[in-house]
């Protein structure tokens, strides 16, 4: 990263480094995002100008889209289609997106090849290209950065029918569980590969077992559950996320809901994720929630992690305004 591009972006208050990402999307696209990036470069500036320059990038085949009217509202990552969502974690500084990689006109079988590309992907993908032969697909696939102090990169592989590359299936016994449905995996370029569920009447008792099958302990899971959920009741739909690191090994496990089953309107959910921050992950917490409000849920995913050594931390998607 060039130090005058980081110079000239903290000295231009209307942040030229987002002109090349402005010119080549439509404005229903680019002035949500730009805002977004610009809002975070107060925070982290070359993390900002890192997640431009490759999202950009990203996203460029949606701004020669032959239907542009269609480009800003046809993905399933956000409540109104629009084709990026930012992520945060109360663990870590670090600038988090997820995107669509192709116009809404190409097929979903084409595009994990697409985000490969993208991303500039090393790693084999047959078997998630064979899963994907002949199942329906929900997305495809989508493209995701994570610019720290390093940058990491992440290819989300949709896995519509619940099936998983048989290598992985028999890696790990939670993957053969009847409580869940698989339905998208995030693969990451050395390997290690996180996969997501849908839970089937998962309550407070079966969570706390999972956890301690998993990571040796429920606790600091838990403990993050109930400061989430106040004592509240757990909604009905739990997803689950489980975190395997290349041979099988267990790294991470986490559940989430859907904010507006959590919380009665968006505002009731940013003052709550706003009381579990702190330090440079609270900075770009207000920075991602304090967008103009359009008047619609602009927090999707919430969920609470914990890891292998026994930390534990909430994150949350949120649609960029």
């Amino acid at each position: 990263m060039r130090s005058d591009t980081v110079i000239d972006m903290r000295r231009d208050p209307e942040a030229a480094w987002l002109a090349p990402m402005q010119q080549s999307l439509g404005a229903d696209i680019a002035g949500p995002v730009a805002a977004t990036l610009r809002r975070l470069g107060t925070v982290l500036p070359a993390q900002a100008v890192a997640a431009a320059d490759l999202l950009g990038d990203v996203l460029a085949p949606l701004g020669r889209s032959v239907w542009p009217e269609v480009a800003g509202g046809f993905s399933r990552l956000t409540n109104t289609g629009m084709p990026v969502e930012f992520s945060w974690s109360s663990r870590e500084a670090a600038v988090r997106w997820t995107a669509e990689v192709a116009a809404p006109e190409l097929a979903d079988r084409e595009r994990l090849m697409l985000a490969a590309q993208a991303l500039d992907w090393q790693g084999d993908l047959t078997p998630w290209l064979e899963l994907q032969r002949d199942d329906p697909l929900v997305f495809g696939a989508w493209a995701s950065g994570r610019h720290g102090e390093e940058r990491a990169t992440k290819l989300y592989v949709d896995l519509y029918a619940g099936r998983l590359p048989a290598v992985w299936r028999d890696r790990y016994f939670l993957l053969r569980s009847n409580l869940l449905t698989w339905r998208l995996s995030g693969v990451n370029p050395d390997g290690s590969t996180e996969f997501y569920a849908l839970g089937h009447e998962l309550d407070r008792p079966a969570l706390a077992a999972m956890a301690r099958a998993v990571l040796g302990d429920a606790q600091p899971l838990m403990d993050m559950l109930e400061a989430l959920l106040e004592g509240g009741a757990l909604p009905r739909h739990v997803g689950i996320s489980l975190a395997l690191s290349a041979d099988g090994q267990p790294r991470a496990l986490s559940c989430f809901v859907v904010a507006k089953s959590l919380f009665h309107h968006d505002a009731e959910a940013s003052a709550k994720l706003r009381s579990l921050a702190d330090g440079v992950p609270a900075q770009l917490y207000e920075a991602l929630a304090s967008g103009p409000d359009d008047g619609r849920w602009r927090h999707g995913m919430i969920g609470v992690v914990a890891d292998i050594a026994g930390r534990s931390w909430v994150q949350c998607g949120l649609r960029p305004t």
